[in-house]
């Protein structure tokens, strides 16, 4: 069964009827976000920040005056200054600890982009140091598990379809795609660590908790950090899963994403691109012709709509929202299970995260 997070949001919400007061700091991928919770319903996006908005190619002036924000190139000082309830933590992993501390020290909740961590130390620090602040939840930005199609796959496995059995799914991000940050193994670590963790949460979602990781693959291009793999991974109650991920995509497919399970009582399978699935397609043994259910694709700057959406909604309501730490150490717990598997070329066993171990 998929993991839950069953804890007693603590946090201040906003009286009724007032929205949520969000701050956005990084504004590389971040910037999206800024974009989507300036519209959002719920939502009073008041600021955004980012050290070096030069280098993301971005005019920290026109882009704040544009959404109708107060820019700052200090996310300390923004925390600091400004009236909030939530910030968004769109930097890279290794200069996260003290935006964290500062968010928890003033009480906010706090939504992290992908990766949690570096590796499976920094994972357990960063795990320890938001314990610290029990009133400020946090959500990972795992969003595929939002998307309208997985909710739907999800409700399936747990209606009509039954148990998922084996399952295969693909998601390889088009090559020289990613920034240098991503490659740095004391930052993001590895294209593993970074991008295929979508998987690795979407799986989780799905199927539960991984037990054990033997992979396949390597560093094809970038002859450092793994770029290709292919991984089985079998998970708590018998499901097995193999996924490839990596960056050895090209651009002009536009990053197509696929899965397929095989259930207790039929199959089914995602498909879409851009990152995101928006069409399932289904039947059970007894149907004679398959379900083929489609949902809109947003673009792709707006991949994390549904997954922000949630966040201001639970937290607006006082609930957790999901996924969170757990999911977080789970997923980066994997990639280093991936890597330490393709050096050993064994199997590697994954320990469960999060305060139920």
């Amino acid at each position: 069964m998929p993991v839950s997070d069953d804890r007693t949001c603590r946090t201040s919400v906003p009286p009724e009827g007032r929205p949520l007061r969000c701050a956005v700091v990084g504004l590389g991928f971040g910037r999206c976000h800024a974009e989507e919770l300036a519209r959002m319903d719920g939502a009073d996006l008041v600021a955004v920040a980012d050290l070096h908005p030069e280098s993301q190619g971005l005019d920290l002036d026109a882009f704040s005056s544009r959404l109708g924000v107060r820019g700052y190139r200090d996310g300390l000082r923004m925390i600091a200054d400004e009236e909030l309830d939530a910030v968004v933590v769109a930097v890279p992993p290794r200069g996260r600890e003290r935006l964290v501390r500062a968010a928890g020290d003033a009480g906010l909740a706090f939504f992290l982009e992908k990766p949690f961590a570096t590796d499976d130390e920094h994972a357990e620090a960063l795990a320890r140091l938001c314990a610290d602040y029990p009133s400020s939840p946090v959500m990972l930005d795992f969003c595929l598990r939002h998307l309208p199609a997985v909710a739907r796959l999800r409700e399936l496995l747990d209606g009509p379809l039954g148990r998922p059995l084996v399952v295969n799914a693909d998601l390889m991000l088009p090559r020289d795609d990613s920034p240098a940050w991503v490659w740095d193994p004391a930052d993001g670590n590895g294209i593993v660590n970074e991008n295929t963790c979508h998987l690795f949460d979407t799986l989780g979602f799905l199927l539960g908790e991984p037990l054990s990781v033997h992979a396949e693959g390597g560093a094809y291009r970038t002859r450092s950090l793994e770029d290709g793999i292919a991984v089985a991974i079998r998970y708590d109650g018998g499901s097995a899963a193999v996924l490839t991920g990596g960056n050895l995509g090209v651009e002009a497919l536009r990053t197509p994403v696929t899965l397929s399970v095989h259930t207790e009582r039929g199959q089914a399978r995602l498909t879409g691109r851009d990152h995101m699935f928006h069409s399932l397609t289904w039947a059970t043994a007894e149907h004679t012709e398959p379900v083929h259910e489609e949902w809109d694709l947003p673009s792709r700057g707006r991949i994390s709509a549904a997954a922000l959406r949630h966040f201001v909604q639970s937290v607006g309501a006082g609930v957790p929202p999901v996924p969170g730490v757990r999911e977080g150490v789970r997923a980066v717990r994997l990639a280093m299970a991936v890597r330490e598997s393709l050096a050993t070329g064994t199997p590697v066993a994954v320990t469960c995260a999060g305060p139920r171990c």
